[in-house]
């Protein structure tokens, strides 16, 4: 036991170095994590930015968008359409101002017919098969014999 005592006495150094890497190795474990926590943040903040600002110019694309539809929609109504072929000099054509073009090769298209839609057969009975029509008392029925043909 005497040596043990001498030992530490002799080194005192081992216990302050024990102490200290007690104490730092948590620190520089939590700073780690600290700084990989606020990395990864960083990273979601800047992308969360970018995203809002992304959803800021596409609403704006998108109000762009529908003001230019409104616009081209003004634009091209009939009555506008009409009034400037009129501010240019057009007007209507007369029955015998126009001339038809008959082209050999033109093949009409068939007309468009819809289809009919599926006849129903209502029996009455709905769409089961016959198999699941049976109610749990005429199965119960049938199977203790009582039923319309057991006669029990």
């Amino acid at each position: 036991m005497r040596r043990r005592v001498q030992a530490f006495k002799q080194a005192p150094w081992r216990a302050q170095v024990r102490l200290t890497s007690r104490t730092i190795l948590p620190l520089i474990t939590l700073l780690i994590v600290g700084g990989l926590y606020l990395a990864v943040n960083a990273r979601r903040a800047s992308v969360g930015r970018q995203v809002l600002e992304y959803q800021k110019e596409r609403a704006e694309l998108q109000r762009t968008n529908a003001d230019l539809t409104a616009t081209f929609t003004e634009l091209t109504s009939p009555d506008r359409m009409l009034e400037k072929a009129l501010a240019l000099g057009f007007r209507s054509a007369k029955p015998e101002e126009v001339e038809y073009i008959i082209v050999d090769s033109y093949v009409q298209p068939t007309p468009f017919v819809a289809p009919k839609p599926p006849a129903s057969f209502d029996t009455g009975e709905g769409m089961l098969s016959p198999a699941y029509t049976e109610t749990l008392g005429e199965w119960l029925l049938r199977w203790l014999g009582w039923g319309a043909g057991g006669g029990g």
